[in-house]
């Protein structure tokens, strides 16, 4: 006897089906939450990559930006044995950062001791983040608007190695800016590429898990309406795929931003939306389907129940045809012995 198994169908033919055939969405769903959410993991990196890779061309804007900014307004400096030598008197506070992250920054590479760095930080005091360059150290401070403050100090010997991996002893202003336009930045550039892309894809995973579970919720309840039933996991394994497109607009919109910066306003409820539509799309077209098998069956029945019948008369008429007529009862004749011979008695 066979065994009924489920047909494996690969990534991209998955990809495919959940954009152009709604009616494949049952056969996907069969093959198991295990597949549903493998699929969603491979689509959740892609899109990891897409936005590392704008995240990088960002970045790599941003240093150019800042090189070409210490070049044309930072004066004349040197780092040797851990420490900044600048040719400056008053502290220089750069505030139009090209970077969301970072709000201001300050170079005081006059201030050496705990209590001038202290002033330093009180003088410049703002909310948001702010990078401190000190003599001897780089501090990043975050304040919050609650007045809460987190800081993060480095020593330019750990921070000039995060981004270079190299232990560099001393350089000075020419130097970091042609180093920071070269091609030595590409391993930094591809560490941050790993760095973003492991830290999204957990995001991006978790946030695609709660987008399709909320859209399975919706999915339940348009089962209800549509007097249909389906296990809760087999829309659930739906709603993955109908995140198909949202996800690839996503790419799109990431795309286009490397390009031109704007922003579409409702994009998060057009993005539900479109996989919604998909989804409940996928459901009416199993209702009727689900419809027509029904009617096909209720056809099969009366045509059995007319062939039945017509059976039954057929044996009626046989059985009227057949029916054997009485038999009359035979008279048995007597007959008188002839021309017998008398026995003693008689003669």
């Amino acid at each position: 006897m066979e065994e009924n198994k489920t047909k494996n169908i690969n990534f991209f033919k998955k990809l495919w089906y959940s954009i152009t055939k709604f009616e494949k969405y049952p056969e996907m769903a069969a093959e198991g939450i295990r597949s549903a959410i493998k699929y969603l993991i491979i689509i959740s990196f892609i899109v990891s990559i897409f936005i590392s890779i704008g995240s990088t061309i960002e970045m790599h804007k941003v240093i150019g930006e800042l090189a070409n900014y210490i070049n044309n307004n930072i004066p004349d400096f040197t780092y040797a044995d851990g420490k900044i030598s600048a040719e400056m008197q008053e502290p220089m506070v750069i505030t139009e950062v090209n970077d969301s992250t970072i709000d201001q920054i300050v170079i005081d590479s006059n201030a050496e001791t705990e209590e001038a760095k202290n002033t330093s930080k009180t003088e410049h005091e703002i909310i948001g983040n702010t990078i401190f360059f000190f003599k001897n150290q780089v501090v990043l401070v975050a304040r919050a608007e609650n007045g809460q403050v987190n800081e993060q100090p480095y020593t330019y010997q750990d921070f000039i190695k995060s981004y270079t991996q190299e232990d560099i002893k001393e350089f000075n202003k020419q130097e970091l800016v042609n180093y920071m336009t070269s091609s030595g930045m590409n391993s930094y550039y591809i560490r941050y590429v790993i760095a973003i892309v492991v830290n999204l894809l957990l995001v991006n995973v978790m946030v695609a898990l709660l987008d399709t579970l909320q859209l399975a919720i919706l999915g339940w309840i348009t089962t209800i309406v549509a007097r249909i039933k389906m296990k809760f996991v087999a829309i659930y394994n739906m709603s993955i795929y109908a995140l198909t497109l949202s996800m690839i607009l996503n790419i799109v919109y990431i795309i286009i931003n490397y390009f031109v910066d704007f922003t579409i306003e409702y994009f998060q409820i057009a993005y539900i939306a479109i996989a919604y539509i998909y989804l409940a799309a996928s459901i009416f077209i199993l209702k009727d389907d689900f419809m027509k098998r029904q009617e096909e069956v209720e056809k099969i029945k009366q045509e059995q129940i007319k062939v039945r019948e017509e059976i039954r008369k057929q044996e009626e008429e046989k059985k009227d045809k057949e029916e054997p007529k009485e038999e009359k009862p035979k008279k048995k004749k007597e007959e008188e012995p002839k021309g017998e011979t008398p026995d003693g008695s008689e003669a």
